[in-house]
């Protein structure tokens, strides 16, 4: 059973948890929505569910509907910086065993799968990095100020 599920089932807060635990109550709130918990904080935990460490389950999922809208906006970054990886190692490890298929061939037209496939990850790599900004908000206040000759706030 889950920390967040044993807490409510004994009807105490974030807090009390925290305060019968000796653990800080960010510690509780990271916890709770995911992070695993060092040693020291799974014993802690156990003795006040009173049951062994063993019995106790962390979820390493998110749970989406505990974080805030900033948090949301960054957690759809990082996935979206995952995508981008995990299409990388597809790309490192299937286009080798593609050309070695190719390679008795005349027609190389695995040359025509790498340099398309590539082209995708360079313009997925710079939307996810935020290098496509080249000529965003900040470029153009730069040159407003530097046309009109003073400060534009």
């Amino acid at each position: 059973m889950l920390i967040r599920e044993r807490r409510l089932e004994k009807g105490w807060t974030q807090s009390q948890l925290a305060e019968f635990s000796g653990l800080s109550l960010r510690t509780i709130q990271r916890i709770e929505k995911g992070q695993k918990p060092t040693v020291e904080s799974q014993k802690a935990l156990a003795s006040v569910f009173e049951t062994k460490m063993s019995d106790l389950s962390y979820n390493n999922k998110i749970d989406e509907s505990l974080l805030t809208e900033e948090e949301l906006k960054e957690l759809k970054h990082v996935r979206d910086i995952k995508g981008f990886f995990k299409q990388l190692l597809y790309y490192c490890a299937i286009m080798p065993f593609i050309m070695f298929i190719n390679w008795s061939h005349n027609f190389h037209w695995d040359f025509g799968i790498a340099i398309g496939w590539g082209w995708y990850l360079i313009i997925e790599g710079l939307h996810v990095f935020d290098a496509t900004d080249i000529f965003g908000g900040g470029w153009e206040k730069r040159h407003l100020e530097k046309r009109l000759g003073r400060k534009v706030e």
